[in-house]
């Protein structure tokens, strides 16, 4: 691994308040998990609005590779290809804010974190019930309003599918400089065509899917990229420092209590 995306995984893993930074919405098997609030049933994986995993962007996928017989017919090219086709084959390049409706979704998903009311969820996930409110109202408590925000797009494991890879800016209160972050949603497609957020049970290929995708090079340059800002906001501003010093004391605290 090139020197900047192993310096990248060390910086994610200042994230665990869910503020700035890579802050994923995903939870995965215990084996991967590397926060309290992820857990898994059986062989799926629950998407939870808050978890935030650790540098887990190391493995590779085997388990997406299709390697299905196949039968010599006219499309047997065809065939041949999509079988040693790969996720990051399949989720194509990365995509600068490519679907107005997707880039609506998050920023109403944004607003209403602020909020922190639940009706104002409903339109935007599958499942309110996934939501956690009071892991909500702790990583907000600080957070005066999100800007800038720009939507990052890769094609997802399921037709009309979508990995949004969510850049922002927090600004907290009483601090001046802008905190850039980064979030990632599974984003679905409902029978009317509108995307709303994914919050439930995945199987481990499309958890082994994300996971790839998540290694691709311009992910790895996006995400070492908000990383490289984050720090610069904090060498420029000493009380964005010292608050960022707060929020890791305050996340060992959690960690104890969890």
């Amino acid at each position: 691994m090139k020197l900047k995306y192993k310096k990248m995984v060390l910086l994610i893993t200042m994230c665990t308040m869910g503020i700035g930074l890579v802050t994923f919405s995903i939870s995965r098997p215990k084996d991967k998990a590397t926060t309290a609030v992820e857990e898994t049933e059986g062989d799926n994986v629950t998407f939870s609005a808050n978890s935030v995993p650790e540098g887990d962007a190391q493995k590779s996928l085997a388990a997406a590779e299709i390697t299905t017989t196949v039968t010599p017919e006219p499309t047997e090219a065809v065939q041949i290809e999509t079988a040693t086709a790969t996720a990051k084959d399949l989720a194509g390049e990365l995509e600068k804010n490519s679907n107005e409706d997707v880039n609506k979704l998050i920023k109403k998903y944004f607003k209403a974190k602020l909020s922190n009311d639940k009706d104002k969820f409903k339109s935007l996930v599958n499942d309110t019930d996934s939501l956690d409110l009071n892991d909500i109202e702790r990583q907000t408590k600080y957070i005066e309003k999100y800007e800038n925000i720009n939507c990052y797009t890769k094609k997802g494991p399921e037709d009309g599918s979508y990995i949004v890879y969510a850049y922002h800016e927090v600004k907290f209160t009483s601090i001046e400089t802008v905190a850039p972050g980064l979030n990632v949603f599974y984003v679905k497609t409902n029978k009317e065509g509108k995307p709303y957020i994914y919050l439930g049970e995945i199987d481990e290929k499309t958890d082994d899917y994300m996971n790839e995708v998540l290694e691709s090079e311009d992910v790895m340059d996006l995400i070492y990229n908000v990383n490289e800002k984050l720090q610069k906001a904090v060498e420029d501003d000493g009380a964005l420092a010292e608050f960022y010093l707060k929020l890791e004391e305050s996340a060992k605290d959690v960690t104890k209590n969890e």
